[in-house]
């Protein structure tokens, strides 16, 4: 008998917990992508109502600063040194 109780009220416990509000977090999950591409769109009026002729050029001064911005962040081959592997499985060290 104690055991139905319990269930029935483990079962009330979930339902409550399903029905709450959600937060502001989760109120607005999944909208990030939409808001990037909103975001990244050069006229974000297009979104609604493309437009059907094609892109025939870009900003030359707009495509350098992508391109030096984009090579900013690339490691030269230099920089990488061969190093030894350590690797620590079940509490042994290992790469010696």
């Amino acid at each position: 008998m104690t055991i139905k109780i319990i269930a029935a009220l483990a079962a009330v416990g979930f339902l409550a917990a399903c029905a709450e509000t959600p937060t502001a977090t989760e109120a607005d999950f999944g909208m990030s992508a939409g808001s990037l591409i909103t975001a990244q769109t050069a006229d974000p009026a297009t979104l609604s109502s493309p437009s059907a002729v094609p892109v025939t050029g870009v900003d030359p001064d707009y495509a350098n600063n992508v391109v030096d911005e984009m090579r900013k962040g690339v490691s030269k081959h230099e920089d990488f040194k061969k190093r030894p592997i350590d690797m620590t499985l079940l509490g042994v060290q290992g790469g010696d």
